[in-house]
């Protein structure tokens, strides 16, 4: 598996930030060739939880997760609807595991976590962007702020796990 340093990553979302609003349709029917999925995996996930502003936000995020990932390394095999419920199921029982700890347990498992966890730098850029989502008009939920970055964890996971190995 490749690790995604911290300079590819600000690079790839740098370059992608400021996207023409012309060009997303062009984009995301990319992502749905590529990986479809994924794109429903996008689409359908917290509607019934998330507003309208925070949704908008996961959809965006999940889409520069895969334009980071498929700039690094250029070919990702298709993700399976499978394969996404076996890393949301993971990630959601890791969330009710750590729901259970104190704020000391908490902050020294994620720690763990996060030092073992392969695209730590990936997930850790991806929660600073969700954090300034406040600044540029989008009210995250802090309820919802922890559904959102599971969601995209999940996200990560998969294609982490997709990624061919460094020849």
């Amino acid at each position: 598996m490749i690790f995604l340093p911290f300079e590819t990553i600000d690079n790839c979302w740098k370059s992608m930030e400021n996207i023409d609003i012309d060009n997303v349709p062009e984009l995301v029917n990319t992502l749905g060739k590529e990986q479809p999925y994924m794109l429903a995996y996008l689409m359908a996930n917290g509607n019934d939880i998330l507003s309208r502003q925070e949704h908008e936000t996961f959809f965006f995020m999940g889409v520069m997760i895969w334009q980071i990932v498929k700039r690094s390394v250029l070919s990702i095999p298709e993700i399976s609807d499978a394969m996404l419920e076996k890393y949301e199921e993971k990630n959601f029982s890791m969330l009710e595991y750590l729901d259970g700890e104190s704020e000391t347990e908490f902050n020294d498992t994620v720690r763990i976590i996060m030092d073992k966890y392969h695209q730590a730098e990936l997930l850790q850029y991806i929660i600073e962007r969700l954090m300034e989502e406040p600044d540029k008009w989008v009210d995250i939920d802090s309820d919802n702020m922890g559904i959102i970055v599971i969601y995209l964890k999940t996200i990560i996971d998969c294609l982490d796990a997709k990624i061919p190995p460094k020849n």
